[in-house]
């Protein structure tokens, strides 16, 4: 979870832009993307120089190169004008600038090509809100520009930033929910080394959460810390030795999307969670493939261990602009030989998943649930490929709200695994059975967010998602008990980002240096514990007494000789006299208890200690006041202790510093393990539906007489019965009653959950015997009967 005070720096870029007048989210990130960019760039450029190569900023190259540099636009950063005039017509040049700065061949020869269009739109007379943007920038991706510890850090603020591509989801692109992109890397498991493509990347989500898993797979468990809905953290990869470098390598993920401005984006996101020259490429997944493409062999036929995407829902393309080849024909004979089967974008998707995927290889996509269902000829033709040639391994069905505020459509997770390779994937006997055998369902009613168009979270509640995990890994076991539920345990932590005021405030702390610029739980950072309750009790507690000690001397100091002028007084006036002495007293405790010197001990983020502080001083001085009018007025003695202000000081001092440990932010957070909970679900979330099965006839009997009836011992079909019928006509339709009309090839190879949920019969409870509910029904009838006979009367103008 990001810092708040981090959060409100990326809401403050956001409203830069948006008082410039830069309202559309999607144009807002290109052109934060493209300062992004340019600090990046320098970085590059120094590594680059390091290894003797010439730099981009050379004016052999750009005369006014070395003006374009992140550092000297930070020293010119209220000038637009010269980024507009200077910078970005570098950038649009750059590919052709590292070609000639390096005629071997390049480490930035992809990321000049993704710059060729770009634009800074800001208006020149916003000068000094582009100031104030960079410097935002500056902070908050502070180590943008080198290989840091932080880019889980910069990787969670940019993905805040992205967040408010909610507000924006038209022409059917938007921000996949991160909590769904996870279900799917889960299922799908992918493993170091393994080639990755989302041929629909958009910002790279399911890219960079595939390298997530990877990595929290291989961290030690005590190291790794997820957050409520799964998000991971700290997850380093300790576990890897030689496969390490392999997970950052760019080349194992790829992203192709048809808007530029979020290949942009995606290619950033990836740069910021600590993906080395990540391939992400402006491309049409589905267009025709030219021979000198340079990124042609990206997307070359099963190439790809896993697939992961949330292509676009609906949409039609030109049949004439397809790549041909990656789908089934229309017809056989004349121009629909030479047409794609459909120009469906949510059929075609699938198609050119299987066509990337090698055999064994695993996709996991989000499918609008008109493919699971549609009666079309390329539906089914689909459905049935994917069932009969592939292994659908499941099918785990969203809620209908699940993709709100962008649509209402219900989606499915559709998850197979490609069995045979391109050459034979479309010979289809008609009499070998589906290689699917079975098919597993899930249906999720509740999940991490509310269902409405606020998508609220719903922290600490049940997720079915978890469930959905943890049961599709254990689908295949015997002992498997579908009314069983699981759930992770959820906690509470503190968190800080430890800053450099930190590390000054608890110099004396060994631990807290270690930390820098990263995020630790206060337990990491001192002897507290991890929940904010019990640390905030362990605090009090420890602090009380030396409060109430330092309260009593410094009103002591305060009033020296006070015993003597209280003998003075009239036992009427001592009361009056003594509350006047104290209350005056008082103002000395807290100039000194809340002096500016003991505020700035506090963390000026995420101040959360600074109250709490502030309550015990004044609980424990309104005390120790009425304590001391009280002796005062009986004639006791207070007597002046032997202290100085700055003996208080470092009193003071070191019980505010006590106090500030409880600084920072809470993060709800839930443990590794998925367990069965001891209640059960009423009714199941997920079953089972097989694909083809045999309609009995038991009148049938083979030619020698020697075997009677569809079905031998055991209800298995007998193979000379399948070899006897025709199962399907010269046309390719189904014959009818060969098949049992629950499975899912009698029903058009319909692979919608909801039409294999079993049905739950439950009792009806009533006092009444059955004869008295059937009379009760009689009566009813009756009354309807006479209601029918009146209306019919009024319509014939008889009433």
């Amino acid at each position: 979870m990001l810092a708040p005070h981090l959060k409100r720096k990326v809401d403050q870029l956001w409203n830069k832009f948006w008082t410039a007048g830069i309202t559309n989210p999607l144009v807002a990130i290109e052109q934060i993307t493209y300062l992004l960019f340019l600090k990046r760039l320098e970085g590059l450029d120094a590594e680059r120089v390091s290894k003797n190569k010439a730099s981009i900023y050379s004016s052999e190259f750009y005369e006014k190169g070395n003006e374009c540099r992140w550092s000297y636009i930070k020293q010119q950063s209220n000038d637009i004008q010269h980024l507009i005039d200077v910078v970005f017509p570098w950038l649009r040049q750059l590919e052709s600038i590292i070609e000639k700065a390096d005629t071997n061949g390049s480490d930035l020869s992809t990321v000049g090509s993704r710059m060729s269009d770009a634009y800074f739109q800001l208006d020149p007379g916003k000068g000094a809100i582009l100031a104030e943007a960079i410097n935002l920038i500056d902070e908050l991706f502070v180590h943008v520009d080198t290989t840091s510890i932080s880019d889980d850090i910069m990787g969670d603020t940019f993905e805040y930033l992205l967040s408010e591509i909610a507000t924006a989801g038209k022409n059917g692109q938007f921000r996949t929910p991160r909590h769904i992109i996870r279900v799917l890397v889960e299922v799908l498991d992918p493993q170091p080394g393994m080639r990755i493509i989302d041929p629909a990347a958009g910002t790279s989500g399911f890219l960079f959460s595939a390298m997530d898993h990877i990595l929290k797979n291989y961290t030690v468990p005590e190291s790794l810390k997820l957050e409520w809905d799964g998000t991971p953290h700290r997850a380093d990869g300790a576990g890897l030795i030689d496969d390490y470098d392999t997970v950052f390598n760019g080349l194992n993920y790829v992203g192709i999307d048809n808007d530029r401005t979020m290949v942009r984006i995606g290619w950033m996101n990836m740069i910021l969670h600590g993906v080395l020259n990540p391939q992400i490429h402006q491309r049409d997944s589905l267009g025709q493939r030219k021979e000198d493409d340079k990124i042609k062999y990206l997307i070359a036929s099963e190439s790809y261990d896993r697939v992961l995407a949330n292509p676009p829902f609906t949409g039609s393309v030109d049949k004439n602009d397809l790549e041909r080849t990656l789908f089934p024909a229309a017809g056989t004979r004349g121009k629909k030989a030479a047409l794609a089967i459909t120009n469906k974008s949510e059929l075609l998707f699938v198609w050119l998943m299987l066509d990337l995927l090698k055999v064994g290889g695993r996709c996991a996509v989000i499918v609008p649930e008109g493919v699971l269902f549609g009666g079309t000829v390329a539906h089914a033709a689909l459905r049935r490929e994917l069932l009969s040639e592939h292994l659908v391994e499941g099918i785990i069905s969203l809620p209908a709200g699940a993709f709100q505020p962008y649509t209402g459509v219900k989606t499915s997770i559709l998850i197979f695994q490609k069995e045979t390779g391109k050459d034979r994937a479309r010979e289809w006997n008609k009499i070998d059975p589906p290689r699917t055998q079975t098919v597993w369902f899930y249906e999720v009613t509740e999940e991490a967010y509310t269902l409405d168009a606020k998508r609220n979270e719903r922290k600490g509640q049940n997720n079915d998602f978890w469930d959905a995990i943890k049961k599709f890994q254990v689908r295949h076991d015997n002992d498997f008990d579908e009314l069983d539920y699981f759930q992770p345990q959820y906690f509470t932590e503190r968190w800080r980002f430890v800053d450099q005021q930190t590390i000054s405030v608890f110099a004396d702390e060994k631990e807290v240096s270690h930390w820098k610029d990263q995020v630790a739980g206060i337990d990491e950072l001192f002897q507290l514990p991890a929940d904010p309750v019990e640390a905030q009790q362990g605090i009090e507690e420890s602090q009380t007494e030396p409060i109430k000690k330092l309260v009593d001397n410094i009103l002591r100091y305060a009033t020296p000789n006070i015993t003597d002028k209280m003998a003075k007084k009239k036992a009427a006036g001592k009361k009056k006299e003594a509350e006047k002495a104290l209350n005056a007293s008082a103002k000395k405790v807290r100039s000194l208890c809340f002096a500016k010197e003991i505020k700035d001990l506090f963390d000026k983020e995420d101040m959360i200690a600074w109250p709490l502080y502030q309550k015990a001083i004044q609980t424990t001085l309104d005390t120790t006041i009425e304590a001391h009018i009280q002796n005062l007025v009986k004639g006791k003695k207070i007597s002046t202790p032997k202290y100085s202000e700055d003996d208080f000081k470092i009193q003071i001092k070191t019980i505010a510093k006590e106090y500030a440990k409880l600084d920072g932010y809470d993060v709800m957070r839930r443990k590794i393990d998925v367990l069965k909970q001891e209640k059960k679900l009423k009714e199941a979330k997920c079953w089972t539906a097989p694909v083809r099965v045999y309609a009995r006839d038991d009148e049938w009997e083979s030619e020698d007489g020697e075997s009677k009836g569809s079905h031998g011992k055991g209800g298995k079909i007998r193979p000379e019965y399948v070899e006897s019928i025709e199962l399907y006509d010269n046309k390719g339709n189904l014959n009818e009653g060969l098949l049992d009309p629950d499975c899912i090839e009698a029903r058009n190879w319909n692979l919608s959950a909801g039409q294999y949920k079993p049905f739950l019969f439950e009792a009806i409870k009533s006092d009444k015997s059955v004869a008295e509910m059937i009379r009760e029904l009689k009566k009813k009838e009756h009354q309807i009967i006479e209601g029918l006979d009146t209306l019919l009367e009024m319509l014939e103008g008889k009433a």
